[in-house]
This record gives C-alpha cells, sequence and structure tokens, in this order.
C-alpha cells in the first residue's frame, strides 16, 4: 500500500459528489416527474442508488 500511495493511488472507491454527471441528470428527470425507478432505468442505476443521488445537495 506504501508504494502504491507513494505513486499517487489510492485504496477504495471513488468519491462520488454533487457534480457528478449522474447526480445532475437524477435531479434534472425528477423534476420532470419522472419515478425513480424509472430514473434508474435511463441512467442505468438501481433505485437505490437514485434515491442516495437525490438526497445529494445540487448546491
Amino acid at each position: 500500500m506504501a508504494i502504491a500511495a507513494s505513486h499517487g493511488h489510492t485504496a477504495g472507491r471513488r468519491e462520488i459528489t454533487a457534480d457528478h454527471g449522474n447526480v445532475k441528470r437524477a435531479h434534472d428527470l425528477k423534476t420532470q416527474g419522472l419515478k425513480p425507478a424509472d430514473i434508474g432505468k435511463i441512467i442505468g442505476t438501481s433505485r437505490a442508488t437514485v434515491y442516495r443521488y437525490l438526497n445529494m445537495g445540487t448546491d
């Protein structure tokens, strides 16, 4: 791990923020009146992930 860190690599998943494209798309689709299950099908994520995205602020 120390060698990887010295080369700029980090462990774990990438952090998803409110600036991520899928988060913005989920918010846009929600304002159009789509349901979370439908949004998930469009952006290719699960319904639970859509709920997680919608709880993120778009500040």
